[in-house]
């Protein structure tokens, strides 16, 4: 236990499940203005999170494997800071219990949680929990990290250096994950009817690890509301791969570039469309690499359904293994060949 940790909360407590509240202020609701119901906030952390996985994952293991923190309220409850999802598995388990829906448990076996009280200023607790999230062993994705960080200098006032030395980043890595987190607040106010503005955080992300477009912005900042209106209309398509297209196109020479920004600014035109105007790779159609190209363009548009089908069919990850296996073993005779030109 480090010295923050000693200071920020007491040990271990069991507390009521009923007495758990959802945290208002998580980032999966940032971009919701009206104040949601515990109810609410507990249906949208079910439909938008991996809950199902988590409720499997205690059921098998009887019990939670992580902690959950929070603080206490005037009334005498406890807000989770940290274990929002596994609180509302939790909640799904017991009222299945209740039910007489879930069986091998006594009907108590969750009433209690083992928490640790947090007391420190709501700036230590954000700390504390950029330490073990952004740079610590439990990870959070990246949206999470994003927002903690844009706390941090935005409404607290810590600098760029303070808050690379909190969290153990580089100043590059932080100013990177501020600025994608403003262009998402900025896009959630630009566009208040997309309920999905703070997942759009990827698009921006990328946007900002992109050496070539970061430039490209500083050449002309009203280049970020272009890219604004490329995030809500779609133009993308796919995160990583749209705005990895796009920094290629902006890479191109000139008239190539024009030419394919005219066709992405298109009624009907995307990025898919307008990368289509450089072929910088030389891919045709046919053969090994036309196959290559099908599958990345074809893997790019997966969906989260998608994905979640692997859950229930143990063929669908193996076929993965086999591809991966596959594509590996394809770049290692490209090495191997790479080498022998070289000792020839």
């Amino acid at each position: 236990m480090t010295a923050l940790q000693e200071v920020l909360f007491e040990d271990s407590n069991m507390v009521a499940l009923k007495d758990l509240r959802l945290d208002p202020n998580n980032v999966r609701f940032r971009h919701i203005t009206r104040n949601m119901s515990e109810a609410e906030m507990e249906e949208w952390l079910f439909n938008e999170e991996d809950v199902r996985v988590l409720i499997k994952q205690i059921m098998r293991d009887r019990r939670i494997q992580q902690p959950i923190y929070v603080i206490e309220d005037k009334q005498g409850k406890y807000i989770v800071k940290e274990g929002n999802r596994r609180t509302v598995a939790l909640r799904r388990i017991q009222r299945g219990l209740l039910k007489g829906e879930i069986k091998g448990f006594e009907k108590d076996h969750f009433d209690l949680m083992p928490v640790h009280i947090l007391k420190g200023t709501k700036h230590e607790i954000n700390i504390f929990l950029g330490q073990i999230h952004v740079s610590g062993p439990k990870e959070w994705n990246a949206v999470n990290k994003g927002s903690l960080i844009y706390n941090l200098m935005d409404e607290f006032g810590d600098t760029l250096e303070s808050v690379a030395e909190e969290l153990g980043m580089t100043k590059g890595k932080v100013e990177n994950y501020y600025k994608a987190f403003k262009a998402t607040e900025l896009y959630g106010k630009r566009y208040p009817n997309d309920v999905n503005s703070v997942l759009k955080f990827s698009y921006f992300a990328e946007l900002y690890q992109s050496k070539v477009l970061k430039d490209w912005l500083g050449e002309d900042p009203t280049r970020l509301d272009y890219f604004l209106d490329l995030v809500a209309n779609n133009k993308l398509l796919v995160t990583y791969k749209g705005v990895r297209s796009l920094a290629k196109i902006v890479a191109s020479p000139t008239t190539i570039r024009a030419k394919a920004m005219r066709v992405l600014d298109s009624q009907d035109g995307d990025i898919e469309k307008a990368f289509q105007i450089l072929d910088t790779k030389g891919i045709t159609s046919k053969g090994l690499w036309g196959n290559i190209s099908k599958l990345q363009k074809s893997l790019g548009r997966a969906t989260y359904e998608e994905f979640a089908v692997a859950l229930k069919d143990t063929s669908k990850t193996e076929l993965l293994e086999e591809t991966i296996t596959t594509l590996v073993d394809i770049r290692k005779n490209i090495q191997n060949i790479q080498a022998q030109s070289v000792e020839a």
